[in-house]
């Protein structure tokens, strides 16, 4: 067997112990995939999962950008949710821009129960989409940007963005051309 003093490639296989009852953990698998599990289950009931689900890899750090909350480095990472650009100073900042953010959104109200906003939200692939805050009592959403203008067709009162220069009725699908206020 060569060891890792002969190769520097070769890992020594290194324990890890159960925090509740200093037992060895194993790997173990069940219906979820694989975890890490006590040794000594069935009286301890310790796991933990074998790969976190917010791993972050940092692609590139940008040298000539400085993060504007607290003037640290700034870096392309991927994550869970796709990439994002990142405070390397994370956990004491959290700082990020996604590349669908958008700042300058004005939340509307939900056109289905009237009482909550529509906010932008972000599915597990990391899609935004625009969901009411009032959910579960109400789960209306839509795909694209909401925007205050009822459509002139049927009267609901929002429609959507397309390609900046057209709206959709989320309603009855009507398609308008967006009306520029040229100030």
């Amino acid at each position: 067997m060569v060891s890792s003093k002969d190769n520097p490639f070769v890992r020594e296989k290194t324990k890890a112990f159960c925090p509740e009852c200093q037992s060895e953990l194993e790997i173990k698998s069940g219906k979820g995939g694989a975890f890490w599990g006590c040794s000594a289950y069935p009286e301890c009931h310790y796991t933990k999962p074998l790969t976190s689900h917010s791993d972050i890899n940092i692609l590139k750090v940008l040298d000539d950008i400085c993060c504007p909350e607290c003037e640290g480095d700034l870096a392309v990472k991927s994550g869970k949710y796709g990439m994002f650009i990142g405070c390397m100073n994370y956990p004491s900042c959290h700082f990020t821009v996604k590349e669908d953010d958008d700042s300058d959104y004005q939340p509307v109200v939900c056109p289905k129960c009237e009482k909550g906003e529509l906010h932008m939200r972000a599915n597990k692939k990391g899609h935004s989409f625009y969901a009411c805050n009032e959910y579960p009592k109400c789960d209306y959403l839509v795909n694209y940007k909401p925007v205050h203008t009822s459509c002139k067709h049927c009267n609901w009162p929002i429609m959507t963005e397309h390609d900046h220069d057209k709206l959709q009725c989320p309603n009855c699908h009507h398609f308008e051309q967006r009306e520029h206020n040229d100030n």
